[in-house]
């Protein structure tokens, strides 16, 4: 006669009033290889799953044990990228979970509408909006930056009707940012600003003329649209003595180089 599938014996264990079944939950090619159960009766187990290609992940988790998102997007490697929005939380001493309520939105530009910018509301910090009465506090700089120029020559016993030049030349690799032309000079004088066409051209383009008087012995041009002088170019005052004698006549090239 053929022989009989007998099935093997069950082992059970006293708990209690009741007996229970002991199970063991083991790898079918190594039963070394077996599923633990820890102190809070949970048994560990390794979660995967399968990428867009098929191919068997693990399941990562963040430090508190929530599933990690990768935040990495590449057109190669996310070809299923996951969908999260943004969640901000109820300002609050020490915002939890419950306070995270708010969804962030987003505002199409008007000129260039690829953009997608997020709604900004600038506060201080005791959460109070910026305005006309709580007003930002701002430190105004030197917005050019770069080294100040400040050249100043005395040119000695012009005589009358005598012309000198006060020639400032722009550092090599650098550009004059012109700002300001002093002039002075105890008797009447002209003053003519003028900047080179090149480097070393030897040829000047006039750009302002100005006049003292003997109640007004100073000139003083302040060039709010800033001119700028390019390295090796000179920027040149003419100072020509308009008085009856001879003079010192003085002058100084005022701008920044970047």
């Amino acid at each position: 006669m053929a022989d009989q599938n007998t099935s093997l014996p069950v082992r059970t264990e006293a708990d209690g009033l009741d007996e229970r079944l002991h199970v063991k939950i083991v790898d079918g090619t190594t039963p070394a290889q077996r599923a633990t159960v820890d102190t809070d009766g949970n048994v560990h187990v390794e979660s995967h799953g399968n990428d867009p290609t098929g191919t068997d992940r693990v399941v990562r988790t963040s430090e508190l044990g929530a599933t990690a998102v990768d935040g990495i997007y590449s057109v190669t490697n996310n070809t299923d990228p996951s969908n999260i929005g943004l969640i901000a939380a109820n300002r609050a001493a020490s915002p939890a979970d419950a306070d995270q309520i708010q969804r962030l939105t987003a505002k199409t530009g008007t000129v260039d509408t690829t953009v997608h910018a997020l709604d900004v509301s600038l506060h201080d910090e005791n959460g109070n909006a910026f305005s006309a009465t709580n007003p930002i506090a701002v430190t105004v700089v030197n917005s050019e930056g770069g080294i100040s120029v400040n050249d100043y020559a005395t040119s000695t016993a012009v005589a009358v009707g005598a012309s000198v030049n006060h020639d400032y030349t722009v550092t090599a690799l650098m550009t004059l940012s012109l700002t300001q032309i002093e002039a002075s000079a105890s008797g009447k004088m002209k003053v003519e600003i003028k900047i080179e066409t090149g480097v070393a051209t030897g040829s000047f383009t006039t750009k302002w003329v100005q006049f003292n008087s003997t109640s007004t012995p100073n000139t003083s041009l302040h060039i709010d649209d800033t001119i700028s002088v390019a390295a090796g170019v000179r920027v040149r005052i003419v100072l020509t003595n308009k008085d009856n004698q001879a003079q010192d006549l003085y002058s100084t090239i005022s701008g920044r180089e970047n």
